[in-house]
C-alpha cells in the first residue's frame, strides 16, 4: 500500500500538468487561467477526499476497489484528453480567438472533475487499507507526496521532452495497472500484470494515432504540431496563407503587413541603425524588414528553437532566406537573460512580444528590465515595443495598462515617443526623438525601401492625426502606477482588460480594486478565529487549510520570484516544483516519525503545530528579505528556499492527524480536504490579486497574517 499510494501521487503530478498544458491551449490566458486551473483541481480533490472518501468507511471497501481505482484513473485521464481537445467544438469557439470567463469556468469544472474526484477518494482508501497494516495516517500524506516528487522529476527532465501527452498518459495507465497487480497479491494479478506489459508495448505507436486524430477536432488545415519545453507549436495551412499559434494564441501569419510597423518605425527614426536586437517575430517577419535597411548585424533572440525549425520546414523560400543573412546573429534563449549577459552594445533594440498577459511576459515591460536595455543602448539608442490598442475607442482599461508601460518608460528614459493605431507603439531614447514625416520619407526613399504598407503617405498620416498627440495626452493622464518585477501592476492592468473584454459591467470594480491593501485581511481573519474557538472541532482542520493557503503562496511567490529576477528557465522552474514536493516528503515524514515512536501526549502536539505556525510566519516575512539582495546560486539557493517552504507545510499533516479524533477515512479526508481547500484559495488568489496588486513583499506579509491566524487557533 505505500507503494500503491505513491503511484497515487505520481498519477494526480503527471496528470495535473498533462491536463493543465492541455486546457492552456484551450483557454489561453494569463496566471488567473493557471490558478483557476489549480484551484479546481484542488477543490474537487477535497471533495473526492474529504466526501467521497466517507464512502471507503460505509461500504467497508478493500483493496479490490482500489485497484479499480487505479485502472478507472487511467481510463479516465485518456478520456479527459480527449474531451478537452473537442471542447473548443462543442463550444463553437474559433480556434485562436479569446475565450469568456464563464464558458472556460464550466468547462474546467466538468473536465478536472472525473480525475480529481477518484484521486481524491482514492488517497482516503488508501489510508484506510494502510492503517490496517499498522501505519499512521500520516504515512499516507508521505508516500502520496513522495511519488508527486519522484512523478514530476520524471515528467520534467523526461516524459515531457520525447512523448506526447497521450503516449504519457498510457504509459502512467501501465504503471497504475502493474500496480494494481502487486495490490491484489491474488490470481487476478496476472491478468492486470499482462494487461500492463501490452499498454507499455503500445503506448508509442497507439499514442501517436490518438495524439493527431484528437488534434485533428482542433485545428483544420493542420499541416504541424508539437510540444517543446515551452508548449504546444502549431501550424495551419490554407491556399498559400500559414499561420503559426503558441499555446492556442496566433503568433504570426504570412501575408501581413504587421511587421513593417514594427520595424520600420524605429528603423527610420534613428539616422544610422547599424547593430540591432530583436527579441521575438524574426520568423513572423520582423527579420526580413529589419535586413532591408543597410544594418551590419542584426541579434535574433527566439526563446524556442521549435519556431524556427518550424518555419525552415513550412514557410515559403521568400520567407525564410532572412534566416540564411550572414548579418544574422541568432540566440535560442530568454530574451531578458540575454540582455543582462551581454557584453556588447546597440543602436537599436526591437522587443516583439505578446502583451503581458503572465508574469513571464510582464518582465519584458518593467522598469528593472528597461534599465537593463539602457545599460546596453549606444548613445543615441532606441529602445522599441508595442502594445495592442484600438484606433477608435480606447477603454479605460486599454489606457490604463498602456499607460504604466508609459510612465514606466519615462521613468527611465528621457524621451518617450508613442505612435497610434491598432497597437501603441513606443519608441524611447535618452536623445530627443524626431517626429518629422518628411525626415523618415526621405531616408525611406533614400535606402531604396519599397513596402506594402509603411510608405511615405502612411509616415505622414501617422504624424500629422490627431490621434497622435491625444495618444500623448491620454497616457499623460491616466493614473497608473510604474511597472517593477516584485510588484507587477501592469500585469494586473493587463488582467483587468481581459475580463473587461466579456464583462464590461464590472469596470468599476477594476478601477477601484488597486485600493486593495493588507488591512482588508484583518477583520475577516479575526472574525473568522473568533467564530472558530467557538466550534472547538473545526479549529485543527481550519489550522491546515491555513497551512495549506500559505504554503501555496510561498510556492507562487518564489516561482513568480525567480521567473521575473532570473528568468524563465525550464528545468530551473521545473526543479523549484519538485524541491517543494520533496519539502513536503522530508517534513511529514520527520513529523510523522514524531508522531509514531515519541511517547507525546496530545497537549505536546498541539504545541509542536503552533510553533510550527509561528516559524511559518517567521519565514513568510523573512523571503523579502532575502529578495532584496541577488541570492548567490539562484539554480540552488531557490530550490533550497522551496525545500524549506514545503517542508514546513509537510510537518504539519501528521501534527494535525495526531490532534484528531475518529476514524481514519474521516480524520484523512477531513485533513487532507482541509489542505486542498486552502492551497485552491490560495492558487486562485495568488497569481491573480495578490501578486499583481500588492507585490512581492506585501503577498509573503499577507501570507504571515495567516500563520499567525493559525497560531492564534492553537493557543
Amino acid at each position: 500500500m505505500r507503494l500503491a499510494l505513491g503511484v497515487i501521487g505520481f498519477t494526480s503530478i503527471i496528470g495535473q500538468v498533462v491536463l493543465m498544458r492541455e486546457l492552456v491551449t484551450i483557454f489561453y490566458g494569463n496566471e488567473l487561467v493557471f490558478g483557476f486551473i489549480l484551484a479546481v483541481w484542488l477543490v474537487w480533490g477535497a471533495v473526492g477526499s474529504w466526501g467521497l472518501g466517507r464512502l471507503a468507511e460505509r461500504w467497508r471497501l478493500g483493496r479490490g476497489a482500489f485497484v479499480v481505482g487505479l485502472i478507472l484513473a487511467s481510463l479516465f485521464l485518456l478520456a479527459q484528453i480527449a474531451f478537452t481537445r473537442a471542447i473548443r467544438n462543442i463550444l463553437e469557439i474559433t480556434p485562436g480567438a479569446l475565450v469568456g470567463l464563464g464558458p472556460m469556468v464550466w468547462a474546467i469544472l466538468v473536465i478536472l472533475a472525473p480525475l480529481c474526484l477518484l484521486l481524491g477518494f482514492q488517497f482516503t482508501l488508501g489510508a484506510r487499507l494502510l492503517a490496517q497494516e499498522g501505519e499512521t495516517t500520516g504515512g499516507a500524506y508521505v508516500y502520496e507526496s513522495l511519488g508527486a516528487v519522484v512523478g514530476g522529476a520524471i515528467f520534467s527532465f523526461f516524459l515531457v521532452l520525447f512523448l506526447d501527452p497521450f503516449q504519457i498518459v498510457l504509459g502512467v495507465g501501465a504503471a497504475n495497472l502493474a500496480v494494481g497487480a502487486w495490490v491484489t497479491r491474488e490470481r487476478r494479478a496476472m491478468p492486470y500484470g499482462l494487461i500492463a506489459l501490452l499498454m507499455a508495448a503500445l503506448a508509442i505507436p497507439f499514442g501517436t494515432i490518438l495524439h493527431h486524430t484528437t488534434l485533428g477536432w482542433q485545428w483544420q488545415d493542420l499541416i504541424f504540431a508539437q510540444d517543446s519545453r515551452y508548449g504546444r507549436l502549431t501550424v495551419i495551412a490554407r491556399d498559400s496563407q500559414r499561420a503559426f499559434f503558441e499555446n492556442g494564441l496566433l503568433m504570426f501569419e504570412t501575408q501581413s503587413t504587421f511587421p513593417e510597423e514594427v520595424v520600420h518605425f524605429p528603423l527610420l527614426i534613428h539616422p544610422d541603425p547599424r547593430r540591432v536586437l530583436l527579441i521575438g517575430g524574426g520568423v513572423g517577419g520582423d527579420l526580413r524588414e529589419v535586413l532591408k535597411h543597410p544594418v551590419e548585424e542584426v541579434h535574433y533572440v527566439e526563446l524556442d528553437s521549435l519556431v524556427v525549425e518550424a518555419a525552415r520546414r513550412y514557410l515559403p523560400p521568400q520567407e525564410i532566406r532572412a534566416l540564411d543573412d550572414p548579418r544574422l546573429r541568432l540566440a535560442y534563449t530568454d530574451g531578458r537573460l540575454y540582455v543582462k549577459g551581454s557584453n556588447q552594445t546597440f543602436d537599436l533594440i526591437i522587443v516583439d512580444l505578446p502583451e503581458p498577459a503572465t508574469g513571464q511576459l510582464n518582465r519584458f515591460y518593467t522598469q528593472e528590465f528597461f534599465w537593463e536595455v539602457h545599460d546596453i543602448l549606444k548613445e543615441g539608442g532606441i529602445l522599441s515595443l508595442g502594445l495592442p490598442s484600438s484606433e477608435n475607442y480606447r477603454s479605460p482599461e486599454i489606457v490604463r495598462r498602456n499607460s504604466s508601460i508609459y510612465h514606466t518608460l519615462q521613468s527611465v528614459f528621457a524621451d518617450v515617443l508613442v505612435l497610434p493605431g491598432a497597437h501603441d507603439f513606443f519608441l524611447a531614447s535618452d536623445s530627443p526623438l524626431p517626429s518629422d514625416p518628411a525626415l523618415f520619407s526621405h531616408r525611406l526613399e533614400e535606402r531604396g525601401i519599397e513596402n506594402r504598407w509603411v510608405t511615405a503617405p502612411y509616415i505622414d498620416y501617422i504624424f500629422t492625426t490627431d490621434r497622435f498627440p491625444l495618444v500623448r495626452q491620454s497616457l499623460e493622464a491616466a493614473r497608473s502606477k510604474v511597472n517593477r518585477d516584485l510588484v507587477p501592476i501592469c500585469y494586473y492592468y493587463n488582467l483587468a482588460l481581459w475580463l473587461s473584454l466579456f464583462y464590461p459591467s464590472f469596470r468599476g470594480a477594476f478601477e477601484r480594486a488597486p485600493l486593495f491593501n493588507l488591512s482588508w485581511l484583518l477583520v475577516p481573519l479575526a472574525l473568522i478565529v473568533v467564530l472558530a474557538r467557538w466550534r472547538k472541532g473545526s479549529i485543527v482542520p481550519l489550522v491546515i487549510a491555513f497551512t495549506g493557503f500559505v504554503e501555496m503562496a510561498l510556492e507562487v511567490v518564489l516561482l513568480f520570484s525567480f521567473q521575473a529576477l532570473h528568468g524563465y528557465v525550464y528545468h530551473e522552474v521545473s526543479l523549484i516544483v519538485t524541491a517543494f514536493m520533496a519539502g513536503l516528503v522530508l517534513g511529514s515524514t520527520t513529523a510523522n516519525r514524531l508522531v509514531r515512536f515519541s511517547r507525546l501526549g496530545e497537549e505536546e502536539f498541539r504545541k509542536a503545530l503552533l510553533i510550527l505556525q509561528l516559524v511559518t510566519a517567521i519565514y513568510a516575512i523573512s523571503i523579502p528579505l532575502a529578495l532584496r539582495g541577488p541570492l548567490p546560486h539562484p539554480d540552488i539557493s531557490f530550490p533550497g528556499l522551496t525545500l524549506l517552504a514545503g517542508s514546513l507545510g509537510g510537518m504539519a499533516f501528521p501534527l494535525a492527524v495526531a490532534l484528531s479524533k475518529g476514524s481514519v477515512e474521516r480524520v484523512a479526508g477531513a485533513i487532507y480536504g482541509a489542505d486542498l481547500v486552502g492551497g485552491c484559495l490560495s492558487a486562485f488568489l495568488m497569481s491573480g490579486l495578490f501578486i499583481p496588486i500588492l507585490g512581492i513583499p506585501q503577498t509573503c506579509y499577507g501570507a504571515a497574517l495567516l500563520a499567525l491566524a493559525g497560531a492564534a487557533l492553537l493557543i
